[in-house]
This record gives structure tokens, C-alpha cells and sequence, in this order.
């Protein structure tokens, strides 16, 4: 699921077992692969795939580098963009996820009626 840059971002599943997310940017849309991840489409039209690792997380292939994910001791995961920066979840009172950037700057995300979550 992408993160806020600016604005907020609405995501719900869809047909093919993704989901479809909506943001300033533009939409989103992912689907299952064959490596247990998901395949995801954004609005300028690149693909990034996604794959568990053996940390508990996710790498995220995208064409600006190489996202991982690992699960935290906060019942979250830490996350290591391509850029070297380092962003960490946990979770929140709503049901959802916190996202703490490492300015400080914490994007909060919650469930929404839609069976996806809204993020801002």
C-alpha cells in the first residue's frame, strides 16, 4: 500500500484479491503473485512486486530500488527504503497502523467501512 507524500490515501479490496487505493497521486491497484506477494500497478503506469522474506516482512521491488520489511518488537515492522531511510509501524488504537518517518512525522492509518483502510 502506498503512503501519503501529501494528502491521504483510500484503499479497498477488489475482485482479484488486492487491493485498490486511491491518493493524491493517483490509483493504485494490486494483485496476488505466485510468490506470495503482490503485484502493484501505479498511476504512471510502473510495477513494483512484492515477496515475504525470511525476517517476517516483505521486499518490495520497485524501479527506484528495493523496499524490506521486517517485523518489529512494537507488533509492527520496520521498513528500509531504497534511499536508505528507515520508517517504523505499530500498531494503533483503531485497529490499524501508526507509520513514525524518521522527521518524526507519523501517518495514521485506520479500517475503513469498505474493508480496506484510509490512511492520512
Amino acid at each position: 500500500m502506498p503512503l501519503p507524500s501529501n494528502g491521504e490515501v483510500s484503499c479497498h479490496p477488489n475482485v482479484f484479491g488486492g487491493q485498490d487505493c486511491i491518493s493524491p497521486e493517483g490509483r493504485f491497484t494490486s494483485t496476488p503473485n505466485i510468490f506470495g506477494g503482490f503485484d502493484t500497478t501505479s498511476p504512471d503506469g510502473s510495477r513494483s512486486s512484492s515477496h515475504p522474506n525470511i525476517f517476517g516482512g516483505e521486499d518490495t521491488t520497485t524501479p527506484k530500488g528495493t523496499i524490506e520489511s521486517k517485523e518489529n518488537i512494537f507488533g509492527g515492522k520496520d521498513y528500509r527504503l531504497p534511499s536508505g531511510e528507515r520508517i517504523e509501524s505499530y500498531p494503533n488504537i483503531f485497529g490499524g497502523q501508526d507509520f513514525r518517518q524518521r522527521d518524526g512525522h507519523v501517518v495514521e492509518c485506520r479500517p475503513n467501512v469498505f474493508g480496506g483502510e484510509d490512511c492520512r
